[in-house]
């Protein structure tokens, strides 16, 4: 098998192990928006979005890059212990997090409720102290894909923390703590995954060469420094996906948050499709670059962008189809969310294939993936300022969608013109074509099936739909004799 073939292979089947989990976690997903829409309502369910979304913030500043960049860290650790190197990054992450929760603690406390509503400063205070919860998962996560033990980083997150945080926001509902609910059981889901990656790290790493291991004031400093541009990055990115729930908080309100809220959730699986293939891609295209440089790494990341968005557009056609019906399953008030759903969805498609050119402007230039990401947090705010202002939350999404295409073009503008790298203008049309035309389809049949119909009619008009879209691109396939493999990446 050629190391193409290989590198093929193993980001498939790395890709199949994570999209299992992800499986797994859309069904606790699933379950966990229907009880917190049916037993808490909007507003509680606002509240607890932004409280989150401010931990999840936090998060991606205490955890210093180290999702990525502990890859470089352990490569180029010449003589130390793996263990000693992961104790270090558990060290500076653990301190991060102390720092940013006690923030976050604070802020809930000294703002005025005028500015922040009294439901939204609980909730921060409840879940202030999962900052390093959450970075740690994500940490001890990465340390095991180091070791190509993807179970572990799976099952933490796939299914104990989903499933444990759910059983726990119910049974804290049944105890009463009816406003509070949410984030008890958000708690329980993060110790329970927490506790289970550390299970999977040891077993990884064994003792972690703890006894012999010293702290150096130096070491750790010069680890701060250089993980300083991934930490920027991984921050920006995560403000920038944030902002639009942050502004129609501020703008219109919890309860509207909370049909927002409820609208990004509808996306997830989008983005989970383009995660499910991150967690061997990403160092593999370290590989490739490194091997081949970056005009063949580029075609290779081509192929993978195609690939993922063939999968991606499935998914935003079926909310095309019937996903006014779905929203109205957990209540009649999120419906009114349904355009923010799809346009959501067509920008997480535009933003998950898309992007994964930032790999290689991560690796060559760092500097350039972050100012992609500035460049589109502030698109993102110019334009939905105005668009709230007279669309609501439909307008906070087409924000979001604006935002995501003026990233790729800039993305694409940046490595042509500083790294001379551009591959095809149309080597993505054949998915974009027959997403086109099964979306026709999609639209025609929302406009005349009507969202209560039954759903054996529902199920009809979404089967048409992605028979339609499978049917053109197996056109598009023998026509141009394209395929939607993956190509020219290597592991060795």
């Amino acid at each position: 098998m050629s190391d193409s073939g290989a590198a093929q292979g193993l980001i498939l089947r790395g890709g199949a192990s994570a999209g299992l989990g992800l499986v797994f976690r859309l069904g606790a997903r699933l379950v966990f928006m229907f009880m917190a829409a049916r037993l808490f309502g909007a507003a509680a369910f606002g509240a607890y979005s932004l409280a989150v979304a401010t931990v999840e913030l936090a998060v991606a500043i205490s955890g210093l890059g180290m999702k990525r960049y502990l890859f470089k860290l352990l490569e180029d650790r010449g003589e130390r212990p793996p263990g000693h190197v992961l104790l270090d990054s558990i060290l500076l992450v653990g301190l991060a997090s102390l720092v940013l929760s006690t923030g976050i603690a604070l802020a809930a406390v000294a703002i005025p409720r005028g500015v922040l509503a009294e439901q939204t400063a609980a909730g921060m205070l409840w879940a202030a102290p999962m900052v390093g919860g959450q970075a740690l998962i994500d940490l001890l996560g990465a340390a095991t894909r180091w070791k190509h033990r993807m179970r572990y980083e799976v099952v933490s997150r796939s299914l104990v923390e989903p499933y444990v945080g759910t059983a726990g926001a119910i049974v804290a509902y049944l105890a009463g703590f009816d406003s509070t609910g949410l984030l008890l059981g958000y708690a329980a889901g993060t110790l329970g995954a927490l506790a289970y990656t550390a299970v999977g790290t040891r077993l990884c790493f064994g003792s972690l060469g703890l006894p012999s291991y010293r702290p150096r004031a130096a070491r750790l400093l010069g680890t701060l420094r250089e993980s300083a541009m991934p930490t920027a990055t991984d921050s920006a990115a995560a403000l920038f996906y944030r902002i639009d729930l942050y502004l129609v908080g501020a703008f219109l309100g919890e309860a509207p948050a909370g049909i927002y809220a409820m609208a990004r959730q509808f996306r997830t699986p989008i983005r989970q499709t383009r995660q499910a293939f991150d967690s061997l891609l990403t160092p593999i295209v370290a590989k490739t670059l490194s091997a081949d440089g970056p005009k063949t790494t580029a075609n290779a990341i081509a192929s993978a962008t195609r690939m993922i968005l063939a999968i991606q557009l499935a998914l935003v056609l079926a909310l095309i189809a019937i996903g006014q019906t779905v929203l109205g399953w957990f209540g009649p008030e999120f419906v009114g969310g349904y355009v923010a759903t799809v346009l959501l969805g067509a920008a997480e498609t535009i933003q998950g294939a898309f992007s994964i050119t930032d790999l290689l402007l991560l690796y060559l230039r760092a500097r350039l993936a972050l100012l992609v990401t500035l460049v589109m947090s502030i698109v993102n705010v110019a334009a939905a300022l105005p668009l709230i202002a007279f669309y609501g939350i439909g307008g906070a999404a087409m924000s979001v969608l604006i935002a995501f295409v003026a990233g790729a073009m800039l993305r694409r503008a940046l490595l042509r013109t500083r790294f001379g790298v551009a591959t095809p203008l149309l080597h993505s049309g054949g998915p974009l074509l027959a997403g086109a035309a099964a979306a026709v389809v999609a639209l025609v049949g929302h406009r005349y099936v009507p969202a209560l119909a039954p759903l054996p009619i529902q199920l009809a008009l979404l089967g048409a739909v992605l028979a339609v879209y499978g049917g053109a691109i197996l056109a598009w396939q023998r026509a141009t004799g394209e395929s939607l493999q993956l190509v020219g990446f290597r592991v060795a």
